[in-house]
């Protein structure tokens, strides 16, 4: 009994910094004040007051973990209302998936080089756009460091969903299918839940875009340390 009280305290106390995050960023929108980014801050603080481990609040919060199994899945929903939008885009929707993902690859591992970060760090690196229970799979593969990559793929989406808005907005792109895309390509799932509040559309495109991007990345990824493999 004591340990339920417990992890519910520990979701009630989540879910109250996440709402205050909520009206902050409703008074003061600003890339610095969505909700995720603010109720990570605190969290982190209080766990460090409190001299809590990351393990015992991740073991007390495991029902809000299992939610997002759930939270994908209903994705498909807005998937469904524009099916028809998708199907008709599939093609631009597919090349911005290979030239975004590409393009954000080569950019990490060019930099992870460059900065001299060690070769399974630079994998957790190259693999940080694809949503965390693939990108794990994948890193497997790979050879990455898996304990890097949920950390890596964080920090990813909640950056993505704090610049991706108002870079869209300073180029004045206005396109559902252009402004969807970036969220879910770069930020997976924190920049679909983002994409959402920019319009049904967005979201739904988002939706697809990250689905998609761990679909090919998945395929293409292994493949491609396995050709290289095979000339060293």
């Amino acid at each position: 009994m004591t340990g339920l009280i417990k992890s519910l305290l520990t979701i009630g106390v989540t879910l109250l910094y996440f709402s205050m995050g909520v009206k902050i960023h409703k008074r003061w929108p600003n890339p610095l004040t969505i909700p995720i980014f603010l109720s990570t801050i605190a969290i982190i603080a209080t766990l460090l007051t409190m001299d809590i481990s990351y393990s015992t609040f991740a073991h007390d919060t495991s029902l809000i973990t299992y939610l997002l199994g759930p939270a994908t899945v209903s994705l498909a929903y807005p998937l469904y209302q524009h099916r028809q939008l998708l199907s008709r885009n599939f093609q631009p929707i597919l090349v911005g998936i290979l030239f975004g993902s590409g393009l954000s690859m080569l950019a990490s591992y060019t930099l992870s080089l460059w900065l001299g970060i060690p070769d399974e760090w630079n994998r957790s690196l190259l693999i940080k756009t694809i949503t965390t229970p693939v990108a794990v799979d994948i890193g497997s593969v790979i050879g990455a460091k898996i304990e890097v990559i949920p950390t890596v793929v964080i920090v990813t989406g909640m950056i993505g969903a704090m610049i991706i808005p108002s870079l869209l907005k300073r180029m004045g792109i206005k396109h559902p299918i252009a402004r969807g895309l970036p969220f879910g390509v770069i930020s997976h799932g924190v920049g679909t839940a983002q994409a959402i509040k920019e319009g049904e559309k967005e979201g739904a495109v988002s939706g697809a875009a990250m689905a998609l991007t761990a679909t090919i990345m998945s395929f293409v990824i292994p493949v491609l340390f396995l050709l290289i493999k095979s000339f060293d």
